[in-house]
């Protein structure tokens, strides 16, 4: 790890560290604000599971299909020059040091004007982006996907978890070889997710998750994630969001409590017997 990647993982630290530990220390903040219901019922459950296996169908399509999709995005930003200047800017709204800023701020101005929403935001944006982060990391260590910039064949070749365990081909980084799932398109959808199910005007919604729409093409046109690995991201950052929301507000014997000090950050999981 250089200079530079040590000085943004503390700066990461020691950021969410503060925001969680402010927030979780205003217990006047607690739980007043009410989402919508989730739908338990039978039917609803059925769904759950159509929409589970297709989205297991529609992943396995897309990797089919992962290199004829990158070649026709990345020719596409190569020849209109506003999307060349652009893509580069919106896909940084995926990066980690956005969310925390995002989230810090709502939680900042909740705190200073006694607004018990954006603390809340800030809250549950936090604690997904934790929680999704380390189930992108997992997955990342596991797959061991090439990133189009590194792929040694269409679609870049599945390593598996042993690419950890020896010298990456071609002298690349080991980063090359993470592509699956998307963090970038993981965190921003995390992000719309928690903001749209607090502000529930459809503006905010169509608005919030457009632009996370845009930064996971950006992602592909960026020459670092294949389409596959932008939709599942999709899926953990949503799926991810809901379950902290659950966990945090619904009736469970679960509780996720943020936990900081000088050295790490994380999330405490607490079961009630």
């Amino acid at each position: 790890m250089n200079i530079s990647q040590e000085f943004a993982l503390r700066f990461h630290t020691a950021a969410i560290a503060l925001i969680l530990t402010l927030i979780s220390s205003q217990t006047i903040f607690a739980q007043e604000t009410t989402l919508v219901a989730t739908d338990t019922s039978r039917s609803s459950q059925t769904w759950t599971y159509v929409g589970a296996g297709s989205a297991v169908l529609i992943t396995a399509v897309l990797i089919h299909y992962d290199q004829e999709i990158y070649d026709h995005l990345y020719a596409w930003r190569k020849r209109y020059r506003p999307a060349d200047k652009t893509s580069p800017v919106i896909t940084n709204m995926g990066d980690g040091t956005f969310s925390i800023g995002l989230f810090g701020g709502f939680a900042g101005y909740g705190l200073i004007f006694n607004d018990k929403k954006a603390v809340e935001v800030g809250k549950i944006g936090l604690e997904s982006f934790l929680l999704t982060g380390i189930t992108v990391q997992i997955f990342k260590n596991l797959c061991g996907r090439e990133r189009p910039s590194a792929s040694t064949r269409p679609g870049g070749f599945w390593h598996g978890p042993f690419s950890y365990l020896r010298e990456p081909k071609g002298g690349k980084g080991i980063a090359s070889f993470d592509a699956f799932p998307s963090g970038h398109t993981t965190t921003v959808f995390a992000a719309a997710t928690t903001i749209s199910d607090f502000y529930t005007e459809p503006w905010v919604s169509y608005v919030s998750y457009s632009l996370a729409s845009l930064t996971a093409i950006s992602r592909v046109t960026q020459s670092t994630h294949w389409m596959s690995d932008c939709f599942v991201g999709a899926i953990i950052g949503y799926y991810g969001t809901k379950l902290v929301e659950h966990l945090n507000y619904g009736n469970s014997s679960f509780t996720l409590q943020p936990k900081a000090d000088e050295y790490q950050y994380g999330l405490t999981l607490s079961v009630k017997f």
